[in-house]
């Protein structure tokens, strides 16, 4: 059964580099090459996200009957820059993506990396990332250095998604120092402090209260045409949607957090190809607002072609995961 899938990665060798030259290193923070280390044992991961690495991908889709990826840019983004320079590369980072797209348009969609740290330009950029370079939305690497999304400045942003008709995925990366040191360093190896603080667990939960704030500070009520992705099957918010209904007092928006969830999200398991936590997201916010996605070249699932037709669905059921559902949100089903 063909697929979209929604949280598929490239970088660019020379981007790396020069957002490597430019990012501050903080001795208390996540240490990234302990955590990519760990990540390479786990997963055998190297350097496939390389947008070069083009066979390999395609490889990949065809194996699993995949007809499109929509790509967004990955591990070490740009937009976690501040100033010009972080304009400058998620600009290069966005035209190098949209040559890509063009060479393989039956293939590929894009998705915009904006400078999330200077908010008048994210906007600008998503603009022209959507009227221009013809992508279909945007994805933000984690949140920005100053706090999350939340804050006034960036409702600009929201209203621009709103407007022009696109999602926004809120895509993990580490988590700021301060969390780190205080939840995920103990008394065992720093790899594993380091891969507890991001893919093992930390930067999950941190995608989940971003969510959560972007929803009680009203953006959805202000927005209500507004979509969002989340990834990881909701990064555990599914899981709590009927307690923060019953006891989290948010008595100034205009519905239950629960609303939110199940009309202004999407949710995708991101590779964790798992039953239990499709059932709880199913039973929770149901087929019509769950996309498919292999997290690729992170994770690799091999039962990826196969997962949804283990899970006792209907054929039409599996269609709106597989594609439907993408292809709507998309505006490719037109």
């Amino acid at each position: 059964m063909k697929s979209i899938n929604f949280e598929e990665h490239y970088v660019v060798d020379e981007i790396q580099q020069e957002t490597m030259k430019h990012m501050s290193s903080d001795p208390k923070g996540v240490p990234m090459q302990t955590m990519l280390k760990g990540l390479e044992q786990k997963s055998g991961f190297t350097d496939a996200d390389e947008i070069k690495h083009h066979d390999a991908r395609i490889k990949f889709m065809d194996k699993h009957d995949i007809e499109k990826q929509v790509l967004s840019y990955g591990n070490g983004a740009p937009s976690n820059l501040k100033g010009e320079r972080a304009i400058e590369l998620c600009q290069q980072a966005n035209d190098t993506l949209a040559d890509y797209i063009k060479e393989h348009p039956d293939r590929f969609v894009g998705f915009a990396t904006l400078p999330i740290n200077e908010p008048q330009a994210s906007v600008e950029e998503f603009k022209r990332c959507i009227n221009e370079l013809g992508f279909k939305g945007a994805l933000i690497m984690g949140h920005p250095n100053d706090g999350f999304l939340d804050q006034d400045e960036y409702d600009d942003l929201f209203a621009t998604a709103e407007e022009l008709n696109v999602p926004i995925y809120l895509h993990p990366s580490p988590v700021q120092s301060d969390v780190y040191q205080a939840y995920y360093k103990g008394n065992y190896p720093d790899v594993t402090a380091a891969t507890f603080a991001c893919f093992g667990y930390g930067w999950h939960v941190d995608v989940g209260i971003h969510a959560i704030h972007l929803v009680l500070s009203g953006v959805f009520d202000r927005h209500p045409n507004l979509n969002l992705i989340i990834g990881h099957w909701g990064e555990f918010v599914p899981f709590f949607l009927e307690r923060m209904d019953d006891i989290l007092f948010a008595d100034h928006l205009e519905h239950e957090i629960s609303y939110y969830f199940k009309n202004n999200f999407y949710i995708t398991p991101s590779g964790m190809l798992t039953k239990p936590q499709f059932d709880l997201v199913k039973a929770e916010v149901g087929i019509d607002r769950i996309l498919y996605a292999a997290d690729y070249p992170y994770v690799e699932p091999e039962k990826l072609g196969t997962f949804l037709s283990d899970l006792g669905l209907t054929e039409e059921e599996q269609e709106k995961i597989s594609y439907k559902n993408g292809a709507k949100l998309l505006g490719l089903d037109k």
